[in-house]
């Protein structure tokens, strides 16, 4: 029996240790931005985890460490600057990966909580009816999203009542 590595076991290798890695590194940003909710040094962080990644997730949480930036500054031109430049980041994210709920729950959120007269809110009935049918057990910033949606504006009680349940 031949025991010698050939090339697909390098590629596979390479692969799982990629994966890996890039499940690592998301771990940190989630972790990182669940510290920016409340820690606004951690805002700081979650930026340069995120900033000039091309991929959906990053660039959704470098998105929300903008928002966040939005939310803890004092001078309103720059509140609205910032939330106008998150804005574009999470309809990237939402471009380059339709698929994933978490971004989809992301600029749901943002959209929510944003000031109506900004004129930031146009995807809040897409992204509602997304996370609605999509919602499971499991999803990596579960313990974020059931607070937010159970004070959420945006949902009714039914239909925060049917997310709870299948988070």
């Amino acid at each position: 029996m031949n025991m010698k590595p050939t090339r697909w076991t390098f590629i596979f290798l390479g692969i799982l240790v990629s994966s890996f890695a890039s499940n690592n590194r998301m771990e940190n940003i989630r972790n990182t931005y669940r510290k920016a909710l409340t820690q606004p040094k951690s805002i700081a962080d979650l930026k340069s985890l995120t900033q000039n990644k091309k991929d959906g997730a990053s660039t959704a949480f470098y998105a929300m460490a903008l928002a966040l930036d939005a939310r803890e500054s004092s001078w309103v031109p720059n509140k609205i600057s910032l939330a106008k430049e998150a804005y574009i980041y999470l309809n990237k994210a939402v471009d380059i990966d339709p698929n994933n709920f978490e971004i989809r729950y992301l600029r749901f959120s943002f959209s929510c909580e944003v000031p109506r007269m900004l004129n930031l809110s146009e995807h809040v009935a897409v992204d509602k009816a997304y996370i609605l049918k999509h919602a499971r057990k499991g999803e990596a910033l579960e313990d974020i999203m059931k607070k937010y949606f159970q004070k959420s504006g945006c949902l009714s009680d039914a239909e925060k009542q049917q997310l709870l349940k299948r988070l």
